[in-house]
């Protein structure tokens, strides 16, 4: 029996003697304690620690990088030539600010300045027919081609306040029973020959002379409860003839006034104006 017991307990000593050895039980006792590692280093103060965004460690990393010059070739000889003049490194870090160029500068050195084109308009008068024709065929001799339109105006006269139409005439009697219920009786249906034929059939419900007073004619029936009328700016019948000339030369502007002399009521303008 205590040959048994003894023969268990030098297994498992040898068993953890062996782990030890081997270092599953962590780092040995040896590791742990050499003092003979430290008296076998090579001049151990010229060692540091350099963090790995060192300049330093950068720069030994790119010498030992850089291939080995061919043996008998002096190194002075590859080294770069530098022009008398030419400023250092240093010297070009230390003027940077004054002798390189911006990237504004070197952009708009790089692109050209383009100058601004806005095609002209020219606009002549308000002509009457007999006057139109006229001045016409002087243009004519310009030779201007299609830059010369020539446009009909006419003079808004006064501003109409009406419902639109919709369903013929049993709509308009619709509306005009809507309107008498709500105590409006100033109105009339606007007949069949009224000229704009979009009009026919709609309730006219008074004309104005400025769109300021049809607006507030405008909120009156609304207040009252009529909400579908509509303002519409009336013109007179003759209307004025108007030339627009796009892009002229300075030759052809010069001869269009000479012709536009021969015409003191007109003006010219520019279009839009």
């Amino acid at each position: 029996m205590k040959l048994k017991l003894l023969f268990w307990l030098l297994l498992v000593g040898n068993v953890v003697l062996f782990g030890l050895s081997r270092g599953y039980f962590g780092a040995s006792a040896t590791e742990r304690r050499e003092p003979q590692r430290l008296t076998q280093q090579l001049r151990p103060e010229l060692l540091s620690l350099l963090p790995a965004n060192s300049e330093k460690l950068a720069s030994q990393l790119r010498a030992q990088a850089a291939p080995a010059p061919a043996a008998g070739t002096d190194a002075a000889a590859t080294a770069t030539p530098v022009a008398p003049d030419a400023p250092t490194p240093a010297a070009t870090a230390a003027t940077g600010a004054t002798t390189a160029p911006t990237a504004s500068t070197a952009s708009t050195a790089a692109t050209p300045q383009l100058a601004a084109v806005t095609p002209s308009c020219t606009e002549v008068g308000n002509f009457t027919a007999a006057d139109a024709r006229r001045f016409s065929e002087q243009l004519a001799s310009l030779k201007l081609g299609d830059k010369v339109v020539q446009k009909l105006t006419q003079d808004v006269t006064s501003h109409m306040v009406f419902i639109p139409p919709q369903d013929g005439r049993d709509g308009a009697e619709r509306r005009i029973a809507e309107l008498r219920r709500l105590g409006i009786g100033d109105f009339y249906v606007i007949p069949d020959s009224f000229p704009n034929p979009a009009l026919r059939n709609g309730v006219s419900l008074g004309i104005f002379r400025t769109e300021e007073a049809a607006k507030a004619y405008v909120g009156q029936l609304i207040s009252r409860g009529v909400r579908s009328a509509r303002i519409i700016a009336r013109r007179s019948g003759a209307g004025k003839q108007v030339f627009q000339l796009r892009d002229l030369s300075p030759e052809a502007r010069t001869a269009l006034d000479n012709i536009k002399s021969a015409f003191p009521d007109q003006e010219i303008r520019a279009c839009g104006a």
